[in-house]
């Protein structure tokens, strides 16, 4: 396996490389590759690269971690971040086959490098999930006083109806009462 911590990065040298399946390691800081200050751990990845003499087929896992807010409770968290995924790289567009483009890319058959940097930067971006909890039973703020809920309790009731909501519900009867005597 190789290993590479170096500032060339996430690039794989495939000029001169050997027909067969290669394994690599990366190790790279998150500003490194375009991740943002909240990114806490180096991303990680594992890679393997099966080269043959028309294509090479990439399958490569990310890991790295994260600060973020809950969504629900605010609070600042770190959660930990994998993805994986695969590239084909082929020489020409006739060997694309009937594989999706995004899982493609066509190099030149003189490339002396695979930079990897993008792809991972955009796996570890998609692997941040879409709702961000602290842990999965968060209990959030109170919606009356904002006291965080899986910090402590407070006297507000429970059963205070959301004023939002209400403004909703009025919303959308006088709307079904529109649309009923509109009907011949």
């Amino acid at each position: 396996m190789v290993r590479s911590q170096h500032r060339d990065l996430l690039k794989i040298r495939i000029s001169g490389l050997s027909n067969g399946l290669h394994e690599y390691h990366f190790s790279s800081d998150p500003s490194d590759i375009g991740l943002g200050s909240n990114f806490t751990a180096p991303v990680e990845v594992n890679a393997a690269l099966d080269k043959s003499s028309r294509q090479m087929y990439l399958k490569a896992s990310v890991q790295t971690s994260g600060l973020f807010a809950c969504d629900r409770c605010v609070e600042e968290f770190e959660q930990l971040l994998e993805g994986s995924y695969s590239m084909l790289y082929v020489y020409n567009e006739y060997e694309l086959g009937n594989r999706e483009p995004a899982e493609v890319q066509v190099i030149n058959p003189d490339a002396v490098y695979i930079d990897l940097t993008e792809d991972v930067r955009q796996m570890t971006l998609l692997s941040v999930p879409l709702k961000l909890l602290c842990k999965e039973d968060c209990k959030g703020l109170c919606p009356q006083c904002g006291t965080n809920k899986n910090i402590r309790t407070c006297a507000c009731s429970e059963d205070h109806a959301d004023p939002h909501r209400e403004r909703d519900i009025r919303i959308i009867e006088q709307m079904n009462k529109e649309s009923s005597h509109a009907k011949p």
